[in-house]
């Protein structure tokens, strides 16, 4: 008979407490949550177990942490660290305390935790020769970059063009970059330039789809006074200021073809001049591109110059777009509101398993930009349901768009409201059905059902809590005739 625990959760990260307290919830245990780890010293409680998250990197506390280890033991405590080095690690080591989470914690290592809380308390005691989970690898950085933009990696894809930044800084190629509208482009792009040797120098940002061909010359090369019409005095262009630096030539796709061809000499020996000067000029500037467009289709459309494309790829960066890395979210979400609640001078708004579940669900055509605006409504807004409701009509939309035959389908009816409660149950129906399905066929592993299910492991988690489907688990390698006999002596 599994064990119930009481297991007190130390976090100031919203993802963290969902994801350790659904686990804990889950498998039975009691889940107790405190902001700070004076708070859980000073409750004076003795809680089977303890996990203390500081990969937010609050300041060291050694006091608090030895009280905690004189009040429930050292083997009863995980440390959840962040990535690098960290002054908790050297006072964890010193009190004794090697049982470690990795953050973002991963499906595994609940699972391996959860397995170790149920050991708890006779004969606990871990051994001290590997320190657990430390040889498995974590995707989550994040990393502050000019104008109060960060860049945040959780997912494989992102990590794996993180590692591509980390290689591009240090060599002075042409890079370009590519990705649907809102992914993050020029996020990826002042990385890129943060981290290599041109740091010091100017970062400018044209957007070539905002100007006109005429402008937008005068724009990047500058002009002397008298060019045209209302130029009284002299200004110089984006390549000459960004001299030494970088310069990202954003939506680059829709530069005209003559700009096109202007922009090629320039990008071939580093010579341009102003409008309306006789001498030209130099710079020595790194050149960053990026476009929504699909470059291969708009060479064969003969919109774009190949011999542009190819000075301007000597290495592509392609970014997916948010609908491929859901599992940032809840990371994603954290961090905005962390930083729009410091904005707004509010408190940081709490994401309930249900919302996230949303979140997670919807398809994101916007990307970033769009999940910005959702987290800006919700803090708001207080995190009251309604600021995702917008959400839920299109995740509902989609089912409801699905084709009808015509023999079958309902008539028109005024109640709009009366049809969206339907489309809801239908859905929810539906959906705990195949869930149960899946857990069923994967005999209760829910890591192998969300493979299955092609959705994440702590979603099929708010997915298994909303419809209740844990009363519905039964022992495995049960008989019919066995499951009587436990009831009957139940």
């Amino acid at each position: 008979m599994p064990k119930t625990r009481t297991v007190a959760v130390i976090s100031s990260s919203t993802p963290f407490l969902h994801a350790v307290v659904a686990a804990l919830t889950f498998e039975g245990h009691e889940a107790v949550t405190f902001g700070t780890l004076p708070r859980v010293v000073a409750a004076n409680e003795t809680p089977d177990a303890v996990v203390v998250d500081v990969s937010s990197r609050p300041p060291c506390d050694e006091a608090s942490l030895s009280k905690l280890v004189r009040l429930v033991g050292k083997d009863r405590i995980w440390m959840a660290l962040p990535m690098g080095m960290s002054p908790w690690k050297e006072v964890a080591e010193r009190l004794g305390i090697h049982q470690t989470l990795k953050t973002p914690v991963q499906p595994p290592e609940l699972e391996e935790f959860l397995t170790d809380i149920q050991e708890l308390p006779e004969g606990f005691a871990l051994s001290r020769d590997e320190t657990p989970y430390s040889a498995k690898p974590t995707h989550f950085h994040i990393e502050d970059i000019a104008n109060n933009r960060y860049f945040l990696t959780a997912s494989p894809a992102m990590w794996r063009i993180y590692e591509n930044v980390c290689l591009l800084a240090a060599v002075n190629v042409p890079v370009l970059i590519l990705g649907e509208s809102g992914v993050g482009k020029d996020v990826i792009a002042n990385l890129l330039h943060k981290r290599s040797r041109r740091a010091a120098q100017p970062f400018c940002s044209v957007n070539c789809a905002a100007l006109p061909s005429d402008l937008l010359e005068s724009e990047l090369f500058g002009y002397e006074a008298g060019a045209f019409t209302g130029a009284v005095k002299a200004k110089p262009g984006k390549f000459e200021q960004a001299d030494k630096g970088t310069i990202l030539l954003d939506e680059i796709g829709e530069m005209s073809a003559a700009m096109q061809a202007k922009l090629l000499h320039v990008l071939q020996d580093g010579r341009y001049s102003r409008l309306g000067a006789r001498s030209v000029s130099q710079a020595d500037v790194r050149v960053i591109a990026a476009t929504n467009v699909n470059i291969e289709s708009a060479i064969a459309d003969k919109l774009f110059r190949e011999d542009l494309y190819y000075r301007i790829n000597a290495f592509t960066i392609e970014v997916p777009p948010l609908r491929e890395r859901l599992e940032e979210i809840p990371y994603l979400v954290e961090e905005m509101i962390k930083r729009q609640s410091a904005a707004l001078h509010q408190e940081p708004v709490y994401v309930s398993p249900h919302m996230m579940s949303v979140l997670q669900e919807y398809q994101w055509p916007g990307n970033l930009r769009e999940l910005g605006n959702a987290v800006t409504r919700m803090q708001v807004l207080k995190g009251h349901e309604s600021s995702i409701a917008d959400i839920e009509s299109k995740i509902l939309g989609r089912v409801s768009c699905a084709p009808v035959p015509p023999a079958t389908a309902p008539q028109r009816t005024s109640n709009v409201n009366e049809m969206r409660s339907i489309v809801r149950d239908f859905k929810d129906q539906t959906e705990s059905r195949l869930i149960q399905r899946a857990l069923e066929d994967a005999r209760w592993n829910r890591r192998q059902a969300a493979l299955a299910l092609r959705i994440s492991y702590r979603a099929l988690l708010y997915k298994i809590d909303q419809y209740q489907l844990k009363s519905t688990r039964i022992p495995l390698g049960l008989g019919a005739a066995q499951n009587r006999e436990m009831a009957a002596h139940a």
